[in-house]
């Protein structure tokens, strides 16, 4: 008994496994895509507008936090706009075919 249900939770595993490796592959193909690269530059500004306000986010009174914003918290985050705005994922082989 407990033999088959190790086995059905491993066969449970790897189904959950390839369904997530399949579900990324066809994110990076839609983010590569033209209406990907829309939504990528409309998230990058407004990440870019918002960081003011996301740097005043509570988060950022922990030790932590004012490390960060001490660091230029609001410039890391137009940073990372930045580099989601430029981004250029590639498109897996078995989805560029289809």
């Amino acid at each position: 008994m407990r033999g088959s249900k190790t086995s059905e939770l491993r066969a449970l595993a790897g189904q959950l496994e390839a369904a997530v490796d399949e579900g990324i592959d066809e994110a990076r193909a839609w983010l590569a895509s033209e209406q990907g690269r829309r939504y990528r530059a409309i998230a990058a500004r407004g990440l870019i507008l918002a960081a003011p306000l996301i740097v005043r986010h509570p988060v950022f009174k922990t030790p932590l936090g004012r490390f960060v914003q001490i660091a230029g918290g609001a410039m890391l985050i137009v940073k990372v706009a930045e580099l989601l705005r430029d981004w250029e994922p590639s498109v897996p082989a078995t989805l560029a075919s289809r």
